[in-house]
């Protein structure tokens, strides 16, 4: 996958997808798979929104019971089956506990009815039976919830993934079906015909360079950025978006066996405490905003929310802020017609047509992205009705990047050793795998390479102890000269500074 602008203007494609998060990569490799000529272009880099600021799960939705969501708890937990299959390297099963005190908001014959629902819903797609367990079993299974003086508690299994990496995967498959797809590619203005959108003028970023692109259809795909997008055509469109705010902690590992569902004093609702990456992750709140998306941080009242949640059930912690490594804050796009609080808000989807021939599609979850492309481009199929479209198969492709990944990188060591050489001494990470995410994966900067294509931006050295290595790989694959390979060191380095907490 190479970053070729000129691609975007040699043909009038069936579709235009903006928006290069897990959901415009989903639709671009559906409608790829099935005959559709697609480009795809992203104003920042893959994932760098809302894909990239999750929980980390893949998961059947739990606490959507509450809600008697049960068709999209159904759809969720077939979904995640499917992506443990396609991408088993990605996405792995993870067993959970539901601890419950005598103050709990969710009372124990509420856990195990709901323990006994999520079993029934899962079926054939169970990953493992659900179980309770005592006192004793808790002090084996996970000691820092016996230490608490936790008594009973549930057992379940849902699945953690790698969201950005996943996202890369998807756009992978999406490029080797046919798709052109291009980051750093911003829509500055539509074209139109007739008051239909016909495709849009759209902005190098890295350049300045101004191009357009036709398509018989543009497909808005841009999640929190969905409205803006739409009222470049007409402000006066009624919004569809909600826009809710989450931010996650990230800590040392604290030694978890399992991910821990809780629920916060303050208002019941549910957050999660998770091993991840030799870390431990906590999150996620879910508040209104109105804030740019691409500007939202972690607020200290948001971090105490989630401190004090932890803290009440597990008090010998003693979390503090200092202890942080970093956090991160993420907007979901959830549907706007809705006037509950967000939390309790359907995670179900729209597909929305303006007057003017924008499709746009809003809310969903990453883990049911693929059943929710398949929709979108079933929706989309009558547009073009002298196409005969091959069925839906992407249920049943697996990935195939890492192979090629390994394959590639085993011949770039062979004719130059040096690619073999680690980035910092407490990585896997080699200079390999910068070449990699530059020449195969798009990675246009320090931050797309440590930040989505590695991923050890976010561990305990924050990757500076990479920095220099990876800048000097990266500098040497896009023709950075001493001067520029500071200033991009520079540039990584506030950015590690922005992910650190608001105060």
């Amino acid at each position: 996958m190479t970053r070729d602008l000129s691609k975007f203007t040699q043909r009038t494609f069936d579709l235009l997808v903006v928006g290069g998060g897990i959901m415009g990569a989903g639709i671009a490799w559906d409608a790829a798979h099935r005959g559709l000529s697609c480009a795809l272009a992203e104003q920042g880099d893959f994932a760098s929104g809302t894909s990239s600021k999750t929980t980390k799960l893949i998961h059947g939705g739990i606490r959507y019971l509450e809600n008697f969501d049960f068709a999209l708890v159904r759809q969720s937990i077939r979904e995640r089956k499917t992506l443990l299959s396609l991408a088993p390297d990605l996405v792995h099963p993870l067993p959970f506990i539901i601890p419950v005190k005598g103050n709990s908001p969710r009372p124990w014959p509420m856990i195990r009815l709901g323990m006994a629902l999520y079993d029934f819903l899962a079926g054939s797609a169970r990953i493992q039976r659900s179980a309770f367990l005592q006192k004793e079993q808790i002090s084996e299974e996970e000691p820092l919830l016996a230490q608490a003086g936790v008594q009973r508690a549930a057992l379940y299994y849902d699945a953690q993934m790698d969201d950005a990496r996943l996202v890369l995967e998807v756009l992978q498959a999406a490029a080797q079906a046919g798709a052109v797809a291009a980051n750093y590619v911003q829509v500055k203005r539509w074209k139109t015909e007739a008051g239909r959108i016909t495709g849009a003028k759209l902005e190098d970023r890295l350049t300045g360079k101004i191009f357009s692109v036709t398509a018989r259809v543009v497909l808005n795909a841009t999640g929190p950025w969905a409205d803006r997008l739409r009222h470049l055509a007409d402000p006066s469109l009624r919004p569809i978006v909600r826009p809710s705010k989450g931010i996650h902690l990230i800590y040392p590992d604290m030694g978890l066996k399992h991910a821990l569902l809780l629920s916060s004093p303050q208002d019941g609702r549910i957050f999660f405490l998770i091993p991840w990456k030799n870390m431990t992750l906590i999150g996620t709140t879910d508040t209104d905003c109105n804030d740019d998306p691409a500007e939202v941080r972690a607020e200290e009242s948001e971090v105490d929310y989630l401190i004090k949640g932890v803290n009440r059930l597990l008090p010998q912690l003693r979390l503090e802020r200092a202890g942080i490594i970093a956090a991160f804050a993420g907007v979901r796009p959830l549907v706007a017609q809705e006037k509950k609080d967000p939390w309790a808000v359907s995670r179900s989807h729209l597909i929305h047509e303006d007057p003017n021939g924008l499709v746009s599609v809003v809310g969903g979850k990453f883990t049911t992205f693929r059943a929710t492309a398949q929709e979108v481009v079933d929706d989309l199929s009558r547009r073009f009705p002298e196409k005969r479209l091959k069925p839906c198969t992407t249920g049943q492709s697996p990935f195939s990047q890492q192979v090629l990944r390994a394959e590639t990188m085993k011949r770039w060591i062979s004719t130059d050793p040096r690619m073999a050489d680690l980035l910092c001494p407490h990585h896997p990470f080699i200079k390999a795998d910068v070449r990699y995410a530059v020449e195969r994966e798009m990675a246009m900067n320090l931050g797309d390479i440590l930040w989505r294509r590695l991923g050890i931006g976010w561990s305990a050295c924050r990757g500076l102890d990479a920095l220099q290595a990876t800048a000097e790989v990266a500098g040497n694959c896009l023709g950075w000269g001493p001067a520029e390979i500071q200033r991009q060191m520079e540039r990584y380095r506030s950015e590690v500074v922005m992910n650190r907490l608001q105060k």
